[in-house]
């Protein structure tokens, strides 16, 4: 009689392992589906393929000189990151500022980046966000 009681008690967790792997990956499909428009936007990634100057019909393209595009991409990772609230440290550790070389960059990305993650109220809209980040970048890049 034991015997069974212990396959039968092996045969339920044996079943019950399988319906929660099931239903695991059955939401980590459902997860992947939705990651690659994340993936390929993440500005720490290696995958240059997004475009940051394509906006939607509604918004008004912003130009975005080739010296602002890393503040930009680090003020979108910011707001990603104040979203999914994650730490500041580490949004401080992508690989856009970890690897600059310049340490006056750095510097630059990492104050970007921290006052974006640190915004008050609400998050403005993708173009509002493109302009201030453009006109802040270029207000810097012009000062002596």
């Amino acid at each position: 009689m034991t015997v069974f009681l212990r396959w039968g008690v092996f045969g339920i967790l044996a079943v019950a392992a399988l319906v929660y792997a099931y239903n695991a990956s059955k939401r980590l499909a459902v997860n992947r589906s939705a990651e690659p428009a994340r993936v390929a936007a993440t500005p720490d990634g290696d995958s240059e393929a997004v475009d940051i100057t394509q906006t939607t019909s509604a918004e008004a393209p912003v130009h975005v000189p080739d010296q602002c595009q890393d503040e930009l991409r680090v003020a979108e990772r910011a707001l990603e990151a104040r979203r999914e609230q994650m730490p500041l440290d580490k949004l401080l550790r992508v690989r856009l500022i970890v690897f600059e070389k310049d340490p006056v960059r750095r510097q630059r990305l990492e104050k970007v980046a921290a006052d974006w993650y640190l915004l008050e109220g609400d998050e403005p809209s993708t173009a509002s966000m493109r302009r201030e980040v453009v006109a802040d970048c270029e207000q810097v890049t012009q000062a002596p």
